[in-house]
Order: C-alpha cells, then structure tokens, then sequence
C-alpha cells in the first residue's frame, strides 16, 4: 500500500511539473522545441469569430511550425473572472481578448507588456484609427490593440416611420422628442429604445454625455482625472441637461415604460421584432435583424445629436500579458488576429482597421462614427459603471430631479477616483 501511495504522489508531482512547463511555453513532452502560447477568448460558439479565427490561428501555425496555439473559449465573465484570477496567481495567458472597460484595471495592476516598440516596428500600424490607439495608450506607452469596434448608431425601421408619416430619423434630441408622440398615435408603437439596466446602460449615458461636450472625468498633468461637473455651473447644467433629456424620453411618452428596466437582450430583441421604431445599437445587431426578416425595412443614421455629434466608441482589445516568456511571439499572433483576412472575415463592419470598410447598408451606416467615438477615461471603472446606470435609474426610476442626479453622480466619480489614487486637485478640462 504504501508502495502504491509513493507511485500515486510521484505521478501527481510528475504532472503537476509538466503542466506548469506547457504553462510557461516550455517544451512539453512530444513537443520537441515548440513554444505554447495561451490565448483566451469569448467567441459565441459557431460564430464568424470563431470560424474565421482557428482558420487564421491554423495558418499561424503552419507558418510557425515552432508554435502552437492553445485557445480556451469562454464567456466575457468568466473570460474577466480567469484573466483576474490569473494574474493574482502570477499564472496569467500570454494573450487575450477582452473589454475595454477593463482596461484601465489591467493597467492599473501592471498586468500589460508595453507594445509601443513592437507596435512602432509594425508595417500597417498606419491603418489603425489614431483615436483608437490614443485611447489604449497610457503615458506614452501603448498597452493594448483593438480587436473590434463597437461603434453605435441609429438603427430605424422605415416601416414604422412610413406609418407615422415621417420622412426620416432625427438628427436631433429635439426632433426625437418630437416624433416620439406622432409615432406613438400613429402607430400605436413607441419611438425608441434605451438600455435602462445592465453593460449596455453606462455606454448609452457616456455617449449622450459627449453628444453635450462632457467628460466624465478629465486627466490632469500627473495622470490621474477628476470630475468637475460641481466645480463649474456651465458643466452642470449640461450634466443636468443630459439627465432631463431621460426623464423627457419617458415623460412624453418616446420610451416604454418597460425599457427603464431593460438590459441589451431585450433592447436588441423588441427592436429586431418592430417592437418599436428607433435604437442606438452596434453592427452585431445583422444577424438578429436578419434571422427575424425585417433586414428590408432597416434604416441606419448617426445618433441624434445635441451640442455636438459623437457615439459611443467601444474598443474591445487584444491584452498580452507582462509575465509572458515569449513575447515577440505573442505579439505576431496579436498581429495575425488583425490581419486581413480576419478583420475581412469577422470584423467586416467593425475593424479597427481603416482599409477595412465592406458594402451596402451596414458598410455605409457606420462608415465615419469611428472619428467622432467617445471611450471611458482610463480609470477604474467597477464602481463608477454601477453608478451610472444608478443615475439612469434615479431619474426614470425614482422621479429624482435631474440637477440633484448630475451633481450625486459627479460626486460619487470623485470618491471613486479617490479610493483608486486616481483623484486630481487640479484637473481642467481638455476641450
């Protein structure tokens, strides 16, 4: 017996050693010299994503024969959930897809390898939005590359518009607010959508915030950011402004009522269905218009805008990680996901890359929203997210006064910025 226990514990040692070595890109058994590289990513099962990337990632590794590519697929919570757990264990993957919003933790944790002499290197670094790669630059040192655009723009179903009598989208807050009511008696349908709860909610507030000329919170000279909104009454009113823009949607009957509670699925879903006649969405959006056959009735237009144009400009990014042995490898699989083929493949309408553009209505209905895109300022964002969605809430939930919602959630970024070590004293504003 305890012959048999020494063989067991041997054998687990054994194995435990020779994980943690395929782990490191270490020669495994079999392997030869071949270097393991770690990719995570969230591809939906049977997706253009994951289709065209093991074909991509197949040709990577015909072409370096001394590599092998090891992807795990998951879900983005738990994709956020291993990667964290990942780097607290000082085990994290080589390479890995991921959301923009966690950007500024994975920085913030000097989890990131610095791409900015590979990236310099780099023959199409040209064809890469400027924007997009200021935005994933902190310090002067480039800490990600974009793997997609989640560029927002108005999705309208020509039907319903027809009906109610009305040419076109707006091309304003005011105009929507106008047509909410026409469209409501004409056809008996509400004129648009919001995301009241959930992901999606912040995305949509950030983007109306910039459509006002605010920040959340603007970087001074040292780095760190504040939010000024309580400091400056012009920045308050039109915080304020933004937030009476909420309650206006619900009060003349342009939203319903049920949208205050709504996450994405449901946003996404009663549009694909005619539900309802207007929403800012993403080009992810094809496929569930398609499947439900109302692809001929659909309209695309920038936001309506107020004080300026802009959208929400999502980056999901390619991380590699600081602790991987092999990075220049990394790196040219980083490079690989953003080659043509890939992009031409899965991204077609939300490269980040310039050249890469495609045909019809899609094409030409995100076409230029990339140059006028608003991101989150690089903080942590956990908190300051939830508190977002908790303004939207307070005001379309709890009826508060849209001035007291503005300056609660400028405080609470401040706290927030201050519990991080990320609060300036003298932050002015950029623009």
């Amino acid at each position: 017996m305890k012959k048999c226990l020494t063989l067991l514990m041997c054998s687990m040692i054994i194995a435990s050693l020779l994980a943690a070595c395929s782990r490191n890109g270490e020669p495994v058994s079999g392997s030869g010299d071949q270097i393991i590289l770690d990719f995570w990513t969230a591809w939906g099962p049977g997706s253009k994503e994951e289709e065209i990337g093991l074909k991509v990632i197949e040709t990577f590794e015909k072409e370096n024969p001394d590599i092998k590519v090891n992807v795990q697929v998951m879900t983005f919570d738990m994709l956020y959930d291993n990667i964290i757990t990942s780097i607290n264990a000082g085990n994290a993957p080589d390479i890995s897809w991921g959301l923009g919003e966690w950007f500024s933790d994975l920085n913030h944790a000097d989890a990131l390898l610095d791409l900015t002499p590979y990236f310099h290197e780099w023959e199409e670094k040209d064809l890469i939005y400027d924007n997009v790669i200021e935005a994933l630059t902190v310090n002067g040192k480039l800490k990600a590359l974009p793997n997609y655009l989640g560029n927002r723009a108005l999705l309208y179903n020509k039907d319903i518009l027809h009906e109610a009598g009305l040419d076109g989208p707006p091309e304003t807050w005011d105009e929507l607010l106008a047509m909410g009511p026409i469209i409501k008696k004409k056809t008996g349908k509400y004129a648009f959508g919001i995301s009241g709860t959930g992901v999606r909610a912040p995305q949509e507030l950030i983007m109306y915030l910039a459509q006002n000329d605010l920040e959340l919170a603007v970087q001074a000279e040292e780095g760190k950011f504040k939010n000024t909104w309580n400091e400056n009454p012009d920045e308050l009113e039109r915080a304020t402004e933004v937030f009476r823009f909420y309650n206006d949607l619900l009060e003349e009957g342009v939203i319903d009522p049920n949208g205050r509670s709504w996450g994405h699925q449901e946003e996404d879903t009663n549009f694909s269905l005619g539900q309802y006649a207007m929403v800012v969405n993403g080009t992810w959006m094809e496929d569930t218009i398609d499947e439900a056959g109302v692809i001929d009735n659909l309209g695309i237009a920038p936001p309506p805008k107020n004080a300026s144009e802009a959208t929400y400009l999502e980056i999901s990014p390619y991380y590699i990680f600081k602790d991987t042995d092999h990075p220049e490898e990394a790196w040219e699989l980083m490079k690989a996901m953003l080659g043509d083929e890939y992009q031409q493949g899965a991204n077609l309408y939300k490269s980040p890359r310039i050249d890469v553009k495609g045909e019809g209505l899609w094409a030409e209905g995100y076409d230029g929203l990339t140059e006028i895109g608003a991101v989150f300022p690089q903080v942590s964002l956990g908190k300051i997210t939830n508190d977002m969605t908790d303004a939207v809430g307070r005001v379309l939930l709890l009826e508060e006064n849209p001035e007291k919602t503005a300056s609660w959630l400028g405080e609470e970024i401040n706290k927030s910025l201050e519990a991080n070590g990320q609060l300036s004293e003298d932050a002015v504003r950029s623009k």
